[in-house]
Formats: C-alpha cells, structure tokens, sequence
C-alpha cells in the first residue's frame, strides 16, 4: 500500500510541475525578444511576419520525438528556427524556458504562445495559422 501512496505521489508531483512550468511559459506571452542573441538564420526569421522557435537539448528523450514533428513543419512552412539550449543557455532564459522541449509561436521579434513538451504537428500548425 505504501508504494501505491508514493507513486501516485510522484505522479501528482510531475503533474504539478509540468503545470507549473507552462504557467511560467505563458507569462512571456508578448514579450520582444533580443534578436542579438540569435545566429543569422534565426535572426532572419524574427524579422519575418510570423515563425515558429524549437528549443530542445541533444540529450532530452521527449525532444527525439518531437524533433521529426518540427522538420515537418519546417519542410511545410520554411519558418521554424532551431536552438540547441544545451549551447545557448542564454536564450532559455530570454524565453523563460525550464524544460525542454520547448516551442514558441512568434510573430515578429514578440512571443505569441510558448508551450513545454511535447505536441502535435496538427496542434503546432494550427497555432501557427492562427498566429
């Protein structure tokens, strides 16, 4: 009975802080951005109407499946920059970024919507339209 309590525990915990974590996410919501901060191609981007940012790590499991999803996109829409967190810490911190992986909408150099984890090719290219 007591592993039962600790791992609904520790499930109940991972759920609060993935919440907590895209609630920190959101609050960047309209923010602009520092395009300094960004190599050329992302920088081209920024300054187009609207793209789509990947932030992901080499090392996170959840960012090896969603990395195919975001070349999708990028092969449909020819907007979507990546940025590898695990060279540019400075940038996740710009974002608010706590866990990976990580996609902002953005339109110009301001956030639109950034959301944490792993989603969808429907759900991302329908934000993205709406964007």
């Amino acid at each position: 009975m007591d592993i039962l309590i600790t791992a609904v525990a520790i499930v109940l915990l991972f759920v609060v802080l993935k919440f907590f974590i895209q609630k920190r996410a959101q609050r960047t919501k309209g923010k602009e951005v520092n395009i300094s901060l960004f190599d050329d191609n992302v920088k081209k981007l920024l300054k187009s109407k609207k793209s789509i940012l990947y932030f992901f790590t080499p090392t996170c499991g959840a960012c090896k499946s969603q990395t195919p999803i975001i070349d999708k996109l990028e092969a449909e829409t020819k907007a979507v920059g990546k940025i590898d967190l695990s060279v540019n810490r400075n940038i996740a911190s710009e974002f608010g970024i706590m866990g990976t992986p990580s996609t902002a909408i953005m339109v110009g150099n301001k956030i639109e919507e950034i959301f944490v984890g792993l989603k969808q090719e429907k759900f991302l290219k329908a934000r993205f339209d709406q964007a």
